[in-house]
């Protein structure tokens, strides 16, 4: 009887594993019609290389949902290619709204440089072990530098301290 459920639990673990949603994270493919070429550039206009890259649903008023916890890293040549991109959570056939969004330094929040695609791509899931659909229609797009705090609003942010401490004194 024990092995039975083990044998059940064990299958259901495994179905569950394929009713996750797919896409192929490559952004450079050019056997495609039309063919891939979202290309992740530096300020500068080389590839931004070394820089971190992920996929997300995008939603009402733009926001940005990553559907995935490792992100994929731009190559030398500026283009991710991280393969199968899981979206947890989203079942295979499900049409979403994605865009990618690149950055340099440990998270995107806490950015050095950083840049999403412009126009979100509609792309429909496929269930594993299917081979996922490719991001036809994303465009690359420029990192560029995340603005350093004012010296004026590090002053604002000094003052408003300062006040919090000498009211608790």
């Amino acid at each position: 009887m024990k092995k039975a459920l083990v044998a059940i639990a064990s299958l259901l673990v495994s179905l569950s594993a394929y009713a996750q949603g797919q896409v192929n994270f490559k952004t450079h493919i050019t056997s495609d019609v039309p063919p891939i070429d979202a290309k992740i550039l530096n300020l500068d206009g080389t590839a931004g290389a070394g820089a971190f890259a992920q996929l997300g649903i995008v939603g009402a008023g733009g926001s940005f949902t990553p559907m995935f916890e490792a992100p994929g890293v731009v190559n030398a040549a500026g283009y991710v290619s991280a393969g199968a991109a899981t979206f947890t959570g989203v079942a295979g056939g499900t049409a979403v709204q994605l865009a990618m969004r690149a950055w340099v330094g440990a998270s995107w929040d806490t950015a050095t440089a950083r840049g999403q695609s412009a126009n979100p791509i509609t792309v429909t899931l496929v269930e594993a072990p299917g081979t996922p659909n490719d991001l036809t229609g994303l465009t690359g797009f420029t990192l560029v530098p995340t603005p350093e705090p004012t010296t004026l609003a590090l002053g604002a942010l000094g003052l408003g301290a300062l006040l919090v401490y000498r009211r608790k004194v």
